[in-house]
């Protein structure tokens, strides 16, 4: 049987409305982003930083990578990937990621498909002629990325792909892995949990977890939602009829009326410790349906740390979640 090997060669091009007003603001993003590197470059005595990259279904996605002092080929730290909240990317817990390196343990902030630095979802939009014969073809086409793609188990993947590559870093002992997620990463690092078995500690920080009041049957979309469903599989029309522009598009919706992560909870092993941080006066998250319910129905060790605030942003409130999620990684880890 012969062998072919042939690449994949795709041809982009740029998407309808980008305008030079669009370039403009683009460059001013890339300049800011820029400055926000340079501050977030002041790292702890010791720790060091650099930036990586790992593939999700393909898809070159960014991370930061923070080690501790002390890190080389023949050292054995424990490692934490670290999952941003909705909406989120990478540089918004870098500053967790430094702090955790400090205290000991390799960590690596990630950003999902489709935000920040890493790549998008491929769509082609122009005849692709298939052969399957070959495994590869080569061919020219048109094709879309679609970014700031919000679908829950699209960045779970994304996540457990980062372990993956976390796993096979140098001075990281791969026996050792845990997870650590904001908001509705907290609802993520469950699932993981559940469904991995190389976590063997993890922290959900301020954490939304659906699910709790939600009968374990299977959802019923509306009948708009179904409409653009059977648009999309008929013509590829993602779009919804009278939506405004900007809003969630019906697959996240869809997506997320499919997501219970509470239903999880009962699927962690005893053996993964799994921690909560939050806030007594949150106002975004309401506690006893969340992080207080889910502590109670998880079989191994775990529990609830409660810091006096309204938010978790910087100062005591900051340092004092940095140091519970640390120090329950270095005890589980």
């Amino acid at each position: 049987m012969r062998t072919s090997k042939i690449f994949v060669l795709l041809i982009t091009v740029v998407l309808p409305g980008v305008t030079q007003t669009g370039v403009s603001q683009t460059r001013r993003a890339t300049v800011s982003r820029r400055q926000m590197d340079a501050r977030a470059e002041a790292l702890p005595d010791g720790v060091s930083a650099k930036e990586i990259k790992f593939y999700s279904e393909g898809v070159a996605c960014y991370g930061k990578l923070f080690l501790p002092n002390g890190t080389d080929a023949q050292s054995k730290f424990p490692a934490v990937v670290l999952a941003p909240a909705w909406g989120e990317t990478c540089s918004s817990i870098e500053k967790y990621a430094a702090q955790f390196a400090n205290s000991g343990l390799v960590a690596l902030a990630i950003d999902y498909r489709g935000w920040g630095r890493s790549g998008g979802f491929v769509q082609t939009a122009g005849p692709v002629k298939t052969d399957d014969r070959l495994r590869f073809s080569q061919m020219t086409t048109i094709v879309r990325i679609k970014r700031k793609v919000l679908d829950p188990q699209k960045q779970i993947l994304d996540i457990r792909n980062a372990l993956y590559y976390l796993q096979g870093e140098p001075g990281v002992d791969r026996s050792r892995i845990g997870v650590w997620g904001a908001g509705q990463a907290g609802g993520h690092v469950i699932v993981v949990a559940a469904n991995d078995s190389r976590i063997k500690a993890a922290v959900a920080q301020r954490p939304i977890i659906e699910g709790k009041d939600t009968p374990k049957k299977a959802s019923v979309p509306s009948s708009a939602l179904l409409r653009a469903a059977q648009r999309q599989a008929r013509s590829g029309d993602a779009t919804v009829a009278g939506a405004a522009a900007g809003t969630q598009d019906f697959e996240t919706t869809l997506a997320l009326s499919e997501y219970h992560p509470f239903w999880d909870l009962e699927l962690i092993p005893k053996t993964t410790a799994l921690l909560f941080v939050i806030v007594d006066r949150d106002a975004r998250v309401k506690n006893e349906t969340n992080a207080i319910a889910a502590s109670k129905l998880v079989k191994g060790p775990t529990d609830v740390v409660s810091i006096s605030g309204t938010q978790i942003s910087s100062g005591v409130t900051f340092d004092n979640a940095c140091k519970a999620a640390a120090d329950w990684f270095l005890k589980h880890l």
